[in-house]
């Protein structure tokens, strides 16, 4: 079992931030290896210059990560799609657990899915499973399945609203950025009890989340994304 998680969106950031820089810490040698390798402490002033100066970008990069916070602590800043995505890329990166964030939007968000909005690609073999699926004005589930394998999927999409949770399970699934048309797009991989390789795909546009998972092929999740709108 997973350790699961609840925390506040500046929470969030602020454990990202202590686990990079306890991560830098714990790369520095202890004393007594610096002592075993460097006996003569002359040499120790040029040495600690090269290396100050090489931390310099990563105190740089926690410093501005830093001042974005107090910004948006400040509310002079809106917690856009960009910033929610580096957020979620540190704690991917540093939190190995599983964890669930809760997040506001400012602005006001769409009353209702445009028109139409959906998956406009089934590949061959698979149909659609409406007794498990739902469908109203600001978001929907559709399933599908194959008619001659174990195979399936599914295609959610939802317009954001303040409050809206996402979920990162680090310790089972690993996390890479990809792209979906212009939208910066996170595609999750792991592994089912059976051994199938499964795929979550999650983007943001337009003020609507959508989110793709199944046990089908990568390119098939990738073309199946590409025709939502």
């Amino acid at each position: 079992m997973s350790e699961r998680t609840e925390v506040s969106f500046d929470a969030a950031l602020m454990m990202a931030l202590r686990a990079d820089a306890q991560k830098e810490l714990d790369e520095l040698p202890t004393p007594a290896q610096l002592k075993e390798r460097y006996p003569d402490t002359s040499r120790w002033d040029a040495r600690l210059k090269v290396a100050l100066h090489k931390r310099r970008p990563v105190l740089k990069r926690v410093l501005v990560a830093a001042l974005t916070l107090v910004i948006l602590t400040l509310g002079a800043l809106a917690v856009s799609a960009d910033f929610r995505k580096a957020v979620y890329t540190m704690i991917q990166k540093f939190l190995p657990i599983e964890m669930q964030l809760t997040y506001q939007v400012d602005g006001e968000p769409l009353e209702q899915l445009p028109n139409g909005y959906s998956d406009h690609y089934v590949p061959d073999g698979f149909e659609r499973d409406h007794e498990q699926e739902f469908e109203k004005a600001e978001n929907f589930l559709h399933v599908y399945s194959s008619k001659e394998s174990d195979k399936g999927y599914t295609v959610r999409c939802s317009i954001i609203q303040p409050g809206q949770q996402s979920s990162f399970d680090n310790e089972h699934t690993t996390y890479e950025n990809v792209k979906v048309g212009d939208a910066d797009a996170t595609l999750g991989t792991s592994a089912s009890e059976n051994g199938d390789t499964v795929y979550i795909l999650s983007w943001e546009r337009g003020g609507i989340s959508n989110t793709i998972m199944g046990n089908i092929s990568r390119d098939e999740i990738m073309r199946i994304a590409e025709n939502v709108f």
